[in-house]
């Protein structure tokens, strides 16, 4: 039996039901396992840039649903055949945007879970044509941003760049809290910055505050 974790309950709540399903960077093969027992996908694809690790996905998969997936050591979606929903999730945003710049398609459906450098995820999106349907912070022991997102166009200003749509519209208690902390750090840092720091760290202080009134 495969227990999730709360990071990977919240993203397979996310992912909405399509035909073909594609992990990429998909490590123990968790989350495609569970799209495909839960009947959420026909097949699905799995991929990963390191061999060892795709094996361990391959095997876990194979037990269960063998001939309903395939696996590609690859880089990001190279090399791989079309999926209507993909998941790229617990890299960093630059990457996240190099594989989609890279990618030999780009789904219908997509579901990010970036772990630095959303906003430039989100501009991304924006600029391949996508509307952005979620786009929040959730805890998980850790702070953590989802975006979802299907083929439309799409709409933002630059402050729901920086801290996403949904966060912006329900000041949800993840987002809330994870910009309060954010803001204790700089007043602290405040306290002991030079004259050539102080008003960047002023600034900063003072989009947070409002953004969360």
């Amino acid at each position: 039996m495969i227990i999730l974790s709360e990071r990977f309950k919240i993203i397979l709540d996310n992912l909405k039901k399509c035909e073909v399903f594609a992990d990429v960077g998909c490590d123990h093969g968790y989350i495609a396992y569970k799209m495909l027992e839960l009947k959420k996908c026909r097949n699905a694809i799995i991929t990963d840039i390191s061999a060892k690790c795709l094996k361990k996905a391959d095997e876990l998969l194979k037990k269960d649903f063998d001939g309903r997936y395939s696996s590609f050591v690859t880089d990001g979606l190279k090399g791989v055949p079309y999926a209507d929903e993909v998941l790229i999730a617990g890299m960093g945003g630059e990457i996240i945007v190099e594989i989609l710049d890279n990618a030999d398609f780009l789904p219908e459906k997509i579901v990010l879970q970036p772990m630095k450098n959303s906003e430039k995820v989100r501009k991304t999106l924006v600029e391949k044509g996508y509307f952005i349907e979620r786009d929040y912070t959730f805890k998980a022991g850790k702070f953590y941003d989802i975006i979802v997102a299907e083929k439309g166009k799409d709409e933002y200003r630059e402050e729901e760049y920086l801290f996403g749509r949904d966060n912006i519209r329900e000041k949800g208690e993840a987002f809330k809290e994870q910009t309060s902390n954010k803001i204790e750090k700089l007043k602290t840092a405040l306290k002991t910055a030079t004259e050539e720091n102080r008003e960047d760290i002023e600034k900063r202080l003072f989009v947070l505050e409002d953004i969360i009134k």
